[in-house]
């Protein structure tokens, strides 16, 4: 049976997103393009971070968690490479093009993949290494453009590519 409202959710997440990209692109492009990229990351973790609280505070609002400050400090760790991978997906997509950021930032398993292996010396077997293959090719694929006169080249800028590849690292 198919789960309508899980691939109702998929849709609107998808939709929700594409439109969070483009957004940001266009904020970027009104702020006066990457310069601004951090500061404009930075605001929007903190709108995030005022929202939460508002969550917690306001009538009928939700019971905040129960962490002690050990929990706390456990979480330090996980909130900054959060940080890092938002701050470093909007610098990709202020200094390139969206697509390409969104392109470079599907190859995220392969960068878990060699960071689970090399860093946490987590065993992959050759089965999930195989299937990388296929994400690194798409990906290959798809940042590629064809030139009028027939030839193909890459498309992409050094910042949008150097801010993806920081978040996918951030992120794995």
């Amino acid at each position: 049976m198919v789960d309508f409202a899980l691939l109702t959710y998929f849709a609107f997440w998808y939709l929700g997103n594409y439109y969070y990209n483009i957004q940001n692109k266009n904020a970027a492009i009104a702020a006066g393009g990457s310069h601004y990229a951090m500061t404009l990351a930075t605001a929007q973790l903190g709108v995030g971070v005022i929202y939460a609280l508002f969550l917690w505070v306001a009538p009928d609002a939700r019971k905040p968690p129960s962490i002690t400050f050990a929990d706390f400090l456990k979480m330090i760790p996980a909130g900054f490479c959060s940080a890092g991978a938002h701050a470093a997906s909007v610098f990709s997509l202020a200094a390139g093009g969206v697509a390409f950021g969104q392109i470079v930032k599907a190859s995220e398993p392969a960068f878990a993949a060699v960071i689970g292996t090399f860093v946490y010396k987590k065993k992959i077997s050759i089965y999930k290494w195989l299937c990388l293959i296929p994400i690194i090719g798409g990906v290959i694929l798809a940042a590629l453009k064809q030139n009028k006169d027939g030839s193909i080249e890459l498309d992409f800028t050094i910042g949008g590519l150097v801010g993806a590849l920081v978040a996918n690292a951030f992120a794995a």
